[in-house]
């Protein structure tokens, strides 16, 4: 049975969709059936992570969800038997649609669903919006796992607090408490002890800054470039702590 991970953060900047596809390749490089699917149609990043804006997708997620295309058709698979990827949007008319008439919702959990069965998924990696929108709380409702975001120099407790609290009434219990972009000079300044009382939970990674990340500028997947970096053992040991117990 596939294992349902969704990405969370209550504010921007956190690098959550990067990690996303980062803990996608390593994955699928285990020889994992994995797809992401980008459910940030108000700010999508992972088609130009994975270099799909120099062959743009024909639809996308927000194409499914007011009918211009089945799901499946929204699927592309990234080179050298990558994770399959879902674009949110391909253009700015779906999400103009979305936002003058609404859509099903339900389409979103059917859409999930059929995406596992008709690729045979291990995995399915959601990249939701930062905060709490639809999108976010249908995707933690169907999961399996959570993994909280936050950056060390823009510690969250109150968004701490409501994503916490999301996924208490969601039931999802399985939760990986990232804090992500650490300088060095905090790591003993009680960093995790904070982050471990506003999430109610252990901290799975501490990951730090590191300037090989920026010069990608968004444009490459930093395990891909930098395979060996131990930032690249940091996301490992997301995905070990998410996947604990999966086939």
């Amino acid at each position: 049975m596939a294992r349902v991970i969704t990405m969370h953060s209550y504010r921007g900047g956190t690098g959550k969709s990067s990690m996303a596809a980062n803990m996608a390749l390593l994955l699928a490089a285990e020889g994992r059936r994995v797809a992401l699917v980008d459910a940030d149609i108000q700010s999508p990043a992972v088609d130009t992570m994975f270099g799909f804006l120099r062959s743009p997708a024909k639809c996308s997620l927000a194409d499914y969800l007011v009918g211009r295309c089945e799901i499946e058709d929204a699927v592309m698979r990234a080179p050298e038997d990558g994770p399959f990827i879902v674009p949110a949007r391909t253009s700015v008319s779906a999400i103009n649609e979305i936002t003058a008439n609404g859509y099903d919702v339900g389409l979103l959990n059917e859409g999930f669903t059929r995406l596992v069965g008709a690729f045979d998924l291990d995995v399915l990696i959601l990249d939701t919006h930062t905060g709490i929108n639809t999108e976010t709380v249908m995707a933690v409702a169907c999961s399996d796992a959570l993994v909280l975001v936050t950056r060390a120099d823009r510690l969250d407790l109150a968004g701490a607090a409501e994503s916490v609290a999301l996924a208490d009434r969601l039931g999802c219990t399985r939760r990986a408490v990232v804090v992500n972009m650490v300088p060095d000079v905090t790591l003993g300044d009680g960093l995790v002890l904070k982050a471990e009382t506003a999430y109610g939970s252990p901290v799975t990674a501490v990951l730090p800054y590191v300037p090989e990340m920026a010069q990608l500028a968004g444009e490459q997947i930093f395990v891909t470039a930098h395979p060996a970096h131990s930032l690249v053992s940091g996301y490992q040991k997301i995905n070990d702590a998410v996947l604990d117990g999966a086939a």
